[in-house]
């Protein structure tokens, strides 16, 4: 044990404590590989899903299974059918938020 509640490493701020944390697959876990693709994928097509009429944001997300997915928040249901199923072989997920205005200061 050390003097200190914390671990230094150049990598890594670690508790030194009785157990570790080691989040579930409900906590905060490191980005994988797969997630690094994704977020790729995710910018090489937001240009062009934003460009679909009612597309109102682009996000990350899971679906039901727990699979990472590409999420477009949509104006109205109607918009679903033209966005795209997949993209790069990722699942896309939809979410209806109605209208998002940017708001001016």
């Amino acid at each position: 044990m050390s003097n200190s509640k914390f671990m230094q490493d150049p990598y890594l701020l670690a508790e030194d404590a009785a157990m570790p944390y080691l989040p579930d697959s409900g906590g905060m876990a490191a980005p994988s590989v797969t997630h690094g693709r994704l977020e790729a994928a995710k910018r090489r097509n937001e240009r062009a899903l934003m460009a679909i009429e009612g597309v109102e944001g682009v996000s990350l997300g899971h679906n039901l299974r727990g699979n990472e997915t590409i999420v477009l928040y949509v104006r109205d249901a109607s918009v679903r059918q033209r966005v795209p199923a997949q993209v790069e072989g990722y699942a896309v997920e939809t979410s209806i938020t109605g209208q998002i205005d940017i708001l001016q200061r």
